[in-house]
C-alpha cells in the first residue's frame, strides 16, 4: 500500500509558529506530507521563519499594502491549492486556518475527491470550516502543551495523559455539562447511524462515523490512549469484544440517559471490569433453554415460512424469533444474534441459513 501524499498550507497570519510542529506530528501518520507552504507578509513576521526552516516548510511571500488587506494571502493560498489540485499528485489537503472563508476551497477540493483536513484555534474556527472538512485538528495552547517558547509543558503534557474527568476540573459546571452531552449525543447518533441488525455497531465503522458527523472529535483531546478506551469510558454504552481485536457496541437500554437533562452530566468513569467477552458454549445454552417456550423452534420456523418468501430480513426473522421467545430484542435472549439462534436449533439449521443481512430458506 502506498502513502497518502499530503499538502500542508499554512495561513501564517491566523495561526502562527507555535502549534505547527504539533499539528506536523499529528498528520505525518496520514502519508508523506510532499509540499509545506506557510503564506505570510514575511517582512513583518520575522520571528518564525527559523522555525519553519526547521520545519521543512517553505515560506512564501506576499507583500501586503494597505489596500489588499489580509485577503491576498488567503488568495495566494487558494489559487496554489487549485494548481496542486490538478497538477500535483495530492491525495489530502491540510488547510491550516481558523478563517470560514476557506469553506469554498474545502468545499472545491472535495467535490474533486480530495480528503480535506483543517487545523486552527478552537475558540475563533467557526462551526462551518469544521463540518466542512473531513477531519478538523485544533491547535489550542491549552489542548497540545505548548508554551510560549514553543517546547512542551510538563503540565501540559501530563494533562494529555490523564482522563478526561481529571483534566475538567478547570472548567465551569456549565463547561462540564455542555462538553459531556455534546460527546454523548455524538456517541448516540454515530451508534443509530451504524448499528446493524443485531442492534449493534462494528468499533471500527463507528469511529469513522463519528470523525464524519463532528470533524472536530479527537479522543486524544479528551485523554484517552485509543478509541475502545473511550468507549469503555461511557456509561450509555455496552462495548462487547468478540474476536481478536475485533469489537461492537450497543446502547445501553437498562440504563436510559436524557441527553437534555442535568442530573446525568456527571463525568465518564472508567469501568472497574473489563468489556464482556461473548463466548457461544451450546451445551450451557442448551442448559438454559428450558427457560424459553415449549416448542419455540417449531414456532419460528413457523412463523418464519408463514411469510411464504424464501428469504427475510435479518432484523425482521430476529424480531419475529424475539417475540415468540419472550424477548423484546433478540440480542437480549440466550442467543443475541441469527447466526446463534441458528447454531441453537437442528430444526431452524436445517430449514434456514444466514445470507448476509438476510435469513434464507433451503430448498
Amino acid at each position: 500500500m502506498t502513502d497518502s501524499n499530503i499538502a500542508l498550507l499554512i495561513d501564517y497570519e491566523n495561526v502562527g509558529i507555535d502549534s505547527l510542529q504539533y499539528l506536523v506530528e499529528q498528520i505525518s501518520g496520514m502519508g508523506r506530507i510532499i509540499v509545506k507552504r506557510a503564506y505570510a507578509d514575511w517582512s513583518s513576521e520575522r520571528k518564525g521563519q527559523e522555525r519553519l526552516i526547521e520545519l521543512g516548510v517553505e515560506a512564501v511571500h506576499n507583500y501586503r499594502t494597505p489596500r489588499s488587506g489580509k485577503n491576498s494571502c488567503d488568495i495566494k493560498l487558494t489559487i496554489d491549492a487549485v494548481e496542486l489540485l490538478h497538477s500535483a499528485q495530492v491525495d489530502t489537503f491540510v488547510i491550516v486556518s481558523s478563517d470560514s472563508d476557506f469553506v469554498p476551497l474545502v468545499n472545491h477540493l472535495r467535490g474533486s475527491g480530495k480528503s480535506v483536513v483543517g487545523a486552527g484555534r478552537k475558540a475563533v474556527t467557526s462551526t462551518t470550516m469544521v463540518k466542512s472538512c473531513d477531519r478538523y485538528i485544533f491547535l489550542d495552547p491549552q489542548t497540545i502543551g505548548i508554551q510560549k517558547s514553543g517546547s512542551l509543558s510538563k503540565t501540559n503534557t501530563t494533562r494529555r495523559t490523564t482522563p478526561y474527568r481529571d483534566r475538567r476540573q478547570s472548567t465551569s459546571n456549565q463547561d462540564k455539562q455542555d462538553n459531556e452531552k455534546s460527546v454523548s449525543q455524538l456517541l448516540i447518533k454515530a451508534i443509530e447511524a451504524t448499528v446493524g441488525d443485531d442492534g449493534s455497531s462494528l468499533g471500527t465503522k463507528l469511529a469513522q462515523t463519528m470523525t464524519r458527523i463532528d470533524p472536530g472529535f479527537d479522543y486524544k483531546e479528551l485523554g484517552f490512549r485509543s478509541f475502545r478506551d473511550f468507549l469503555t469510558s461511557r456509561r450509555e454504552i455496552e462495548v462487547t469484544v468478540r474476536e481478536g481485536t475485533d469489537f461492537t457496541v450497543s446502547i445501553k437500554n437498562s440504563e436510559p440517559r436524557s441527553l437534555n437533562g442535568q442530573d446525568n452530566m456527571e463525568p465518564a468513569k472508567k469501568p472497574s471490569v473489563s468489556p464482556r467477552i461473548i463466548s457461544f458454549d451450546k451445551e450451557s445454552s442448551d442448559h438454559n433453554s428450558n427457560d424459553l417456550p415449549d416448542n419455540w423452534e417449531e414456532k419460528v420456523d413457523i412463523a418464519w415460512k408463514s411469510k411464504e418468501k424464501d428469504q427475510l430480513s435479518g432484523q425482521a426473522a430476529a424480531n419475529q424469533a424475539a417475540k415468540i421467545m419472550g424477548f423484546q430484542r433478540l440480542r437480549d435472549s440466550l442467543y443475541p444474534t441469527i447466526d446463534k439462534l441458528l447454531d441453537a436449533s437442528n430444526l431452524l439449521r436445517g430449514n434456514w441459513a444466514r445470507n448476509k443481512n438476510y435469513v434464507t430458506r433451503k430448498k
